[in-house]
This record gives C-alpha cells, sequence and structure tokens, in this order.
C-alpha cells in the first residue's frame, strides 16, 4: 500500500528551459566530409551548367551585349538630353523610329548622334510633351510616328517610362549599369529566351476568345549601346518567328480614329511645338515604312489626309513621309512593320538626307567641333 508520505510514482523532472529545446531541436552533428572536394564539385556542375546555358543561348542566334531595352536603359538615355548641351537631336516615336533608325548613319551623314528615346508599342505624342516642357532642350525632336497609335491619345505600352525617370531608385539605377556590363559578356541574360518566356512559346491552341501567353510580343529586335535597334535577324531567317509576328500586329487591323482623337493631338502638339521653337529648337516628324496588309488597315484607321497632313499644316512643321521618297520604296519589311537591318540603314540615309535638306535648324546649328 502506499506511504502517505512517499509517492510508489517514479519522480518527473524538471521543465527544460526553452532556449536548450531550441539548442537541442537544432542541433546536428556535422558529419566528417571532404569539404574542399565537394565545394570543387558544386563550382564544376555550377560552371558546366553556366556554359551548358550560354551555348544554348548562342545556338538560339542571342548575342553579348544585346541589353534588354527596359526602362532603365531609356532612363538614362533622357538624363543625356539634361547633362549634355541644349542643342540636340533627339528621336521621339513609337518602335519604328526605334527599328529602322542607324544611328551611325546618322552620325556619318548629319554630323552628330541623335539620343534615341524612343519606346516600342508608345506613342511619341506624351514624349514630345516633355521634351516641349524640358527648359533645357533647344533642339532638334524627330518625332516618328504610327498614325493610328501616335493619335490614340494613349500612351501605350511603355508610357510609365516618364514616371519611372522621376522615381528611379539608387538601387534600380545601380543594378541597371551591372546588368548592361554583365550583359555584355553573356547572351543567356536575355529577358525574351528565359524560362517562364520559352515556356511561353509552346504553342497551346487558345479556349475560345481567352487571349493566351502565346499572343504576346516575343523578341523581336536586338538592342546596343546608346539604344541602337534592330530588327533581331531570326526575324528574317526564322519563318515561325516571324509568322508569329504577324500574327500577332494583326495585319494592323483596329478601330478608327475619331475626329475627337485627332484634334486633341494635333493641338497638344501645337502647343509642344511652339513652345520649342520659342527656345530656338525644332520639330519635325516622319513616318516610315509598313508593308501590306498593315500599311492599307492603317490608312482606313488614320487616313493620310486627315491626320499627317493636318498635322503637318497646323502645327507648321515639315516631315517625311516614306511614301513621297523613291529612295524609300521597295524597302524590306520582313513582319510587315519594321524593316530589315539592311533596309533600315538604307531608310535611315535617305531620310537623313532629306532632313539635312530641308530642315534650316540643322544648317543653322553645326555640331560642336565642327564638320
Amino acid at each position: 500500500m502506499a506511504s502517505s508520505t512517499s509517492s510508489s510514482e517514479p519522480a518527473t523532472a524538471p521543465p527544460e528551459a526553452p532556449d536548450t529545446i531550441i539548442e537541442r531541436a537544432f542541433a546536428r552533428e556535422v558529419p566528417a566530409l571532404a569539404w574542399s572536394r565537394s565545394a570543387a564539385f558544386a563550382f564544376a556542375l555550377t560552371f558546366l551548367g553556366l556554359v551548358g546555358w550560354e551555348l544554348y543561348a548562342r545556338s538560339l542566334h542571342l548575342h553579348a551585349g544585346d541589353f534588354d531595352d527596359g526602362p532603365g536603359l531609356w532612363a538614362a538615355e533622357r538624363r543625356k538630353v539634361d547633362t549634355g548641351p541644349r542643342e540636340q537631336v533627339v528621336l521621339l516615336g513609337d518602335s519604328r523610329i526605334l527599328y529602322d533608325t542607324d544611328l551611325g548613319i546618322w552620325e556619318e551623314v548629319a554630323g552628330r548622334r541623335p539620343i534615341q528615346l524612343a519606346l516600342r508599342g508608345t506613342s511619341g505624342a506624351a514624349f514630345l510633351t516633355d521634351i516641349a516642357n524640358d527648359e533645357h532642350f533647344a533642339g532638334l525632336a524627330v518625332v516618328g510616328m504610327t498614325e493610328p497609335l501616335f493619335f490614340s491619345g494613349r500612351m501605350g505600352l511603355h508610357g510609365k517610362s516618364l514616371e519611372y525617370l522621376r522615381t528611379e531608385s539608387p538601387s534600380q539605377r545601380s543594378g541597371q549599369v551591372l546588368h548592361v556590363g554583365i550583359s555584355r559578356v553573356f547572351a543567356f541574360l536575355d529577358e525574351g529566351y528565359a524560362l517562364f518566356p520559352m515556356i511561353e512559346q509552346i504553342d497551346i491552341p487558345n479556349r475560345g476568345d481567352i487571349k493566351g501567353p502565346y499572343l504576346d510580343v516575343w523578341k523581336i529586335a536586338e538592342t546596343t549601346d546608346d539604344r541602337q535597334t534592330h530588327l533581331w535577324e531570326r526575324i528574317e531567317t526564322d519563318a515561325r518567328l516571324r509568322d508569329h509576328a504577324i500574327r500577332v500586329w494583326d495585319d494592323g487591323k483596329g478601330p478608327p480614329l475619331t475626329a475627337e482623337q485627332i484634334a486633341k493631338t494635333i493641338d497638344a502638339a501645337k502647343r509642344d511645338c511652339a513652345k520649342i521653337r520659342a527656345r530656338g529648337g525644332e520639330v519635325v516628324f516622319l513616318r516610315p515604312p509598313s508593308g501590306q496588309p498593315n500599311r492599307a488597315n492603317e490608312e482606313l484607321r488614320a487616313p493620310r489626309a486627315k491626320v499627317w497632313d493636318a498635322l503637318l499644316r497646323e502645327t507648321g512643321s515639315r516631315g517625311v513621309h516614306f511614301e513621297d521618297y523613291p529612295a524609300m520604296q521597295g524597302l524590306e519589311v520582313p513582319e510587315h512593320s519594321h524593316l530589315s537591318r539592311a533596309s533600315s540603314k538604307v531608310f535611315s540615309r535617305a531620310y537623313v538626307e532629306a532632313l539635312v535638306k530641308d530642315v534650316p535648324w540643322l544648317a543653322a546649328h553645326p555640331p560642336l567641333g565642327g564638320r
């Protein structure tokens, strides 16, 4: 029988302190291994994987020195407007003036290298306003356009670039510098051929009218220093990539511009041109080529007489329209919207020579150092 003064129950140990429980939970023996050998194996595996991925990227005709053209790269060029001389040449607009302009030929013909500020899928109208409001700028603004986009009243794909310019943090700026530096060495960093974009290029049928990622724009251009951009060579040689781009552009179809859209865009351009000219600058407009059937649909949506001709007349501006110059005819437009690299050089020479001939500002403002 149990005693009233003692217990037959076994004595319980006092509870462990919380610190001791945590130490026991995370305590483990470190096995005795050849750590230097393991580290060497891990390094070799990583190195082989890196080399293999780089070789695969280059087999896709990706190149080192091709930078992802994002807001950071654009912002670096935009800052040149305010840190350089007042009398510079800037290029504004959408992907056509971006892809179809050779900066080296500009420099060769006109004696000055322009600042490339055009953005793919983006109207140049708001960016003309930005330059017009920049009191430091007293140069020549060359504004390229695809009329349905320029007169749409929408900023477009990269409209937030102006906001990014104002809010870019030191870490974003340094990250951009680092990315450009590494991209000069490695081709596999191209965002168009990262893992998930490559998965999205698998042709999976859409469900009814639901648009899937397969119909997003894929890589179609290469961008190097000074945002020099050309159509990617594979668009010219790879039928699948070329046909995909044509499918995405949808032959330039869309609703016609309204009278209100046209009037608002012209009124804003008139104000912008007046501001720039008041400071001694100038504005000219450029219409790069587009192929059929895109050109026919663009004309239906934005008739030349109502948009291009009216814009030049109301703003008192000179303009270069590809349809008016024999040297700009018969050029190669592989996916009906942008010129091949070879044709972009022909077009650049032709339109810059036209500007040198017809725009007095260029003759009155020779580049620094003379020519």
